[in-house]
């Protein structure tokens, strides 16, 4: 009888299984490790462009809005008549930011600028007068001997798009009741608009008279008649007259794990008052999120100097009039330009000085991180990205009249 057969198995020791585990899990760490590394980077690199985007797409709208400052439509010939208190174009540096945390921004400063407002779209003139009357200009009044009637008032413009018209309508109608006005291409006269106006498909058919405030502060259109007849069709251009917009820095209450509120950079608008600026909330926009400075500087001198820079001086009266104004001043002296300082009463002075405009946004991520802290081991912190738009805006430097 044959002995059986003996198979030798062989395998890893319990010493060997060991070794192997222990440098399994040596490798594990490492490339964990290299993981976390990978995702904090991709992380980090995500919110520097995203601050980065948010500072480039708020300076693109500034850049457009400033451009607009000081266009004034309802009288090419001259300017509005303002007030110490709300101004054409001031700066109040440092002003506190309310209900900002201990990491929020402490101030920021307050751009305010007046224009003359224009609507999205162009529209054309495609009727004059009532129930058949044609609208009478000033001469054929003279000539008749007669008031103007409803009639001469009259006006049907095509607005070639109804949500256009409805914009100028509701904007009419209480308790909204906007102002709005209306400049004629044909002879650039300007009128406004008076009640709400009757709305058929994309057309309007309005009364247009003067401004309620024309004869109080000299501030919008003096109304009809009409100095010549206007051209059917002619191009029609709608307008919120003695708008003031104001840039600042607010913190808004839509992150919930934030109970302080994130600081964002805000567009304010409302119409021009003696009093000072007063924003009508429907008309509030956040321009950019997690905003941790907005500083703004003005130079008359190429940018040599710039006025407000590294100041702390704040208030209209000590940051902008005896401030930011006064060291602009003392630029256009030094330049051997006196004739244009801005203090000799002139509150649209802007409109004679090729004025350099300056602003300063700071972004931060929208998280603390320990990789953003000088000392990463105890704390995190968020990253500041700052960019900067210097520019002249469109109307600065043209002297009217």
């Amino acid at each position: 009888m044959a002995s059986p057969v003996r198979i030798r198995v062989s395998g890893f020791s319990l010493v060997e299984l060991l070794v192997a585990v222990l440098f399994i899990g040596i490798l594990m760490a490492g490339m964990a490790n290299v993981f976390k590394s990978s995702v904090t980077t991709l992380s980090t690199s995500s919110e520097g462009i995203s601050s980065a985007r948010r500072n480039r797409m708020s300076l693109d709208l500034l850049y457009d809005d400033l451009n607009s400052a000081g266009m004034f439509l309802s009288d090419l010939s001259s300017p509005p008549k303002l007030s110490q208190a709300n101004q054409a174009f001031y700066i109040i540096p440092n002003v506190a930011v309310p209900g900002a945390a201990a990491d929020d921004p402490a101030t920021a400063d307050q751009l305010f600028f007046y224009l003359d407002d224009p609507m999205p779209f162009e529209a054309t003139l495609t009727g004059t007068g009532a129930g058949g009357n044609a609208a009478r200009n000033a001469s054929e009044l003279v000539f008749a001997g007669a008031a103007p009637t409803v009639a001469d008032n009259t006006f049907t413009i095509d607005c070639k798009d109804a949500s256009y018209a409805n914009m100028i309508k509701n904007g009419r109608t209480p308790p909204n009741n906007y102002s709005y006005s209306v400049v004629f291409k044909d002879s650039w006269e300007t009128y406004f608009v008076q009640g709400v106006p009757t709305m058929s498909g994309t057309s309007l058919t309005i009364q247009l008279g003067s401004s309620p405030d024309a004869t109080i502060t000299g501030v919008g259109p003096a109304g009809t008649p009409s100095k010549a007849k206007h051209i059917v069709p002619s191009s029609v251009m709608f307008f919120q007259p003695a708008q003031v917009v104001r840039y600042s820095v607010k913190m808004k209450l839509y992150d919930p794990q934030k109970a302080t509120g994130v600081p964002c950079l805000i567009r304010d608008q409302g119409t021009w008052s003696a009093a000072g600026f007063v924003a009508v909330p429907a008309l509030e926009s956040i321009v950019a999120e997690n905003v941790s400075g907005f500083k703004a500087y003005l130079s008359a001198n190429s940018g040599t100097n710039w006025a407000g820079y590294g100041k702390t001086y704040t208030g209209l009266d000590d940051g902008w009039t005896k401030g930011i104004r006064a060291e602009v001043d003392t630029q256009l002296i030094t330049a051997g330009r006196q004739d244009f300082v801005t203090t000799q009463g002139n509150d649209n002075w802007f409109r004679s000085i090729p004025t350099l405009v300056r602003l300063d946004i700071t972004t931060r991520t929208a998280t603390k991180r320990a990789e953003y802290s000088a000392t990463p081991l105890t704390t995190a912190a968020y990253k500041d990205f700052t960019q900067s738009l210097v520019i002249v805006p469109r109307h600065f430097g043209l002297a009217m009249n």
